[in-house]
């Protein structure tokens, strides 16, 4: 809830929330009522802690944007907790691929983001009183950056630069022209736009070249993902 940074760090957990192979392909095994556990991927436990406490953030954040889960459907709720747990997981295969090829984040990064964070608060004591009402650390908030920064950079190697043509705004651009129309409203002209054109097919792009990643990610590693939720 208190992260803000590049284009891709602002997609990267809708993008991991989304990716999911939810056919045969994951191995979904029976497991007793509270269990502690509810994946494991390639040997490692996404325990069910984590994953309760991943249910309330992001209720926090559909909550901010006007939607209550818990007013949901049986079945929207079920289709919820497969976003946060497929989240959980597509986090944990890009960790452990980021692990793999020795991608890090310096510490100086860390404290750079928590500086940021804070600048947010008036003082030292709102940014106190958020913690506690996120009911978090700030060493806990640290690991959070931390794993925040580590899939991004992770991420942002593998799909390297982004370009956009002209037609491609001017493709962008016609679907705002239209969404403006319809609402009847009068669509600013093209160059006005254009800086904030560019910005949306960038994050068009770089989201689907996410996305690629992950589902190949999961697709490779199928048979070492184990669901006992």
């Amino acid at each position: 809830m208190f992260l803000k940074g590049s284009i891709v760090l602002a997609i990267v957990v809708m993008i991991l929330g989304a990716c999911s192979n939810n056919d045969s392909s994951d191995k979904k095994e029976s497991s007793k009522e509270g269990s502690k556990v509810v994946a494991t991927v390639n040997g490692e436990e996404i325990s069910r802690a984590d994953f309760e406490t991943e249910m309330e953030n992001t209720k926090a954040t559909y909550a901010q944007q006007g939607m209550n889960i818990d007013e949901m459907d049986k079945e929207q709720q079920k289709e919820f907790e497969q976003v946060v747990l497929n989240q959980l997981i597509n986090t944990k295969l890009v960790l452990q691929t980021a692990e793999e090829g020795k991608v890090s984040v310096e510490q100086k990064d860390i404290d750079g983001e928590i500086k940021n964070i804070k600048s947010q608060f008036e003082d030292e004591a709102k940014f106190k009183e958020a913690l506690k009402e996120g009911k978090i650390t700030e060493d806990e908030l640290k690991e959070q950056v931390k794993t925040q920064l580590t899939v991004t950079k992770f991420l942002e190697s593998k799909i390297g630069e982004i370009d956009v043509t002209e037609e491609e705004l001017k493709a962008v651009y016609n679907q705002y022209k239209e969404a403006a129309e319809l609402q009847k409203q009068e669509p600013e002209k093209f160059e006005t736009m254009k800086p904030q054109l560019e910005q949306q097919a960038i994050a068009q792009k770089q989201g689907e070249k996410v996305n690629e990643v992950i589902e190949e990610l999961r697709s490779s590693n199928e048979k070492n993902i184990k669901i006992t939720l």
